[in-house]
């Protein structure tokens, strides 16, 4: 919710052109939003496939959230205690991108070093920001790619085989 003071603060912070502009600055900033919010719901697809799949007794999955769906995946057992930490931070971001106006300034690096797998994907530390900003996007990209990789052969496991290479 926007404070009195919040408003008093973007007003001395920006004059009118100034805050117009940002839309022109963060268009770089966009897609990279998303595509943490496109590879959330390529998850949450592969969430509910699996839950379909490994369970008789599933409910209609639009009325649930994907923490929801998560929580079912770790107590059917196809998530171990890492996988669902990660798919947790993996939510925190998405939410982070979706409803804040400037979440690489906010939550969303401390975040992503919430990650158990932040330190496998060996990204160097950067010195300045930027750099660090770019490991960082580069980190979140593999622990996504990971997650993903793992649901997707968890689900097509027991599948018939795709003849298509």
């Amino acid at each position: 919710m926007v404070t009195e003071n919040d408003v008093n603060e973007l007003l001395a912070k920006y004059t009118v052109k100034e805050f117009l502009d940002l839309s022109d600055l963060e268009s770089v900033f966009v897609d990279y939003r998303c595509k943490v919010i496109v590879a959330n719901l390529r998850i949450e697809q592969l969430m509910e496939c699996l839950i379909i799949k490994k369970s008789k007794d599933h409910e209609d999955l639009d009325n649930l959230t994907f923490s929801q769906k998560q929580k079912i995946l770790y107590k059917l057992g196809i998530l171990n205690d890492d996988l669902n930490h990660e798919l947790k931070i993996i939510n925190k971001i998405r939410n982070a991108f979706a409803h804040e106006i400037d979440p690489l300034k906010n939550k969303t690096p401390d975040l992503i070093k919430e990650f158990k797998f932040y330190d496998e994907t060996k990204m160097p530390k950067a010195d300045n920001l930027a750099s660090q900003e770019a490991a960082d996007g580069v980190a979140l990209g593999m622990i996504t790619g990971i997650l993903m990789r793992y649901l997707a052969e968890v689900l097509w496991e027991n599948s018939p085989k795709d003849t298509k290479k």
